[in-house]
């Protein structure tokens, strides 16, 4: 397979627009679903309490950005990640984040 090769710019704007697929907690909470294993939208949409057609719409444009990819099965569709390292990607930001809470918590507690 040939390697693609960006410019820097186009890189940017590629993982700018990526970013911001993932600036919204219930495309998050699907993601972390979906670590399990792939899943319907009536599966997704139960288990995460979310309405199907809300749960629908963000699938579509994660689907549109290739976060996730779809199989059908008779009148099905199932959604799975794309690539397990999205979420691993999710995960690292997640420990990062909580680092910092703690941080500023110790911090604030120090400083009274």
């Amino acid at each position: 397979m040939a390697e693609l090769k960006l410019d820097r710019v186009t890189l940017y704007e590629f993982h700018a627009q990526f970013c911001k697929t993932l600036a919204d907690a219930n495309r998050l909470l699907i993601i972390a679903e979906l670590v399990g294993g792939e899943k319907s939208v009536t599966d997704l949409a139960h288990n995460l309490g979310l309405g199907q057609s809300n749960v629908s719409k963000h699938l579509a444009l994660m689907r549109e950005r290739g976060l996730v990819e779809t199989r059908r099965d008779g009148a099905s569709i199932y959604y799975s990640l794309s690539d397990p390292r999205i979420f691993k990607a999710i995960e690292l930001l997640v420990q990062v984040q909580t680092e910092q809470v703690a941080r500023r918590h110790s911090l604030a507690q120090h400083s009274r």
